[in-house]
Parts: C-alpha cells; structure tokens; sequence
C-alpha cells in the first residue's frame, strides 16, 4: 500500500461523521458523540475516500488526548496507525502541546504493543472503567474488559527543539 498518499484534514463543519469506522474503536454512537462534544474530528483520506479517522481532545492548556482512532480493518497493519501518530505528534507539537495521551481497554494488547512501539509509555490505569461507563459487558479477545490503561507521551523529549525533526 501507498502510504504516501495519503491526506488527514480536520472534518469540515457540514461533514458527515464517519460512524461506521469509529465504532471500530469504540462500542457506541453516545461514546463517540460524548467524545466529539468537544473534540476535533480529524479524516484520513486516500484518493478521496476515508480510510481513518480519530478525534482529538484538549485537557488541559499542554495535554491533548486522542480518541476514537480508527484504521479501516483491510488496511491495519500497513502502516496508516503509524502515519495518523506521526500526524498528531506534529500537529500536537505545533500547537503547542507538550503531552499527547491515549487509553485503551486491559485487552487490547495488539493496541497497547502498537502505541508502545509509537513511543508512548504507560501511566495509568482507570479501573473498572468500562464497567462504570458502559450499559452493557463489551469483549476482546475473548474476554471481558474492565479497565482502561492509559499511555503518554512527553513531546518535548521526541522533539530536537533545534531543526523540528523527529529523533529515531
């Protein structure tokens, strides 16, 4: 796959929110709604079509937390995941924030490995989490979840402050 091509702009005011593909995240419409209240959708387009999406969300003036991130299932593990990160580190970095964070479920170990690999280390545990939060049991991998495990990032240590490259 050409992951060159591919264009992540933020969701214009009268665009359709991509539901479909962010329920790949996350297991209701009110979730995604709760998130988008006040976030910032942004879309992954390839030849005009979405192919990602994922919601930004600011929490407070140097933390900014991803939501919702979502890879259309034919195209995960090509490296799109790879690609939007790299985006909202940049974007993250040019507006100033100094903290990117992430949660996902105690079961998504395929996740926690690939945001591990991103930089992203763990912080955090929100227990019983999507017990409190959620009407109904939600499964992965076979297994209830329960808790979300959080991860950040510092941006100012994967930053060189002199030329805005980013350090392997």
């Amino acid at each position: 796959m050409d992951t060159s091509t591919i264009e992540i702009n933020i969701a214009g005011e009268n665009e359709e929110v991509p539901y479909a593909l962010l329920l790949l995240s996350d297991d209701t419409k009110e979730a995604i709604d709760h998130n988008l209240a006040k976030g910032e959708l942004y879309l992954g387009r390839q030849n005009g079509q979405i192919i990602a999406s994922f919601i930004l969300k600011c929490i407070d003036i140097g933390t900014i937390e991803i939501k919702n991130i979502a890879v259309l299932e034919s195209l995960q593990g090509k490296g799109v995941g790879t690609i939007l990160i790299d985006f909202i580190k940049e974007n993250a970095t040019l507006r100033g924030f100094h903290q990117l964070l992430v949660g996902t479920c105690d079961q998504c170990h395929k996740e926690i490995e690939f945001y591990k690999k991103s930089g992203f280390k763990l912080f955090d545990v929100r227990k019983n989490f999507f017990l409190e939060n959620y009407y109904k049991p939600i499964y992965e991998n076979g297994k209830q979840i329960i808790d979300m495990v959080l991860l950040k990032i510092d941006l100012l240590a994967t930053t060189n402050p002199g030329d805005g490259e980013w350090l392997a």
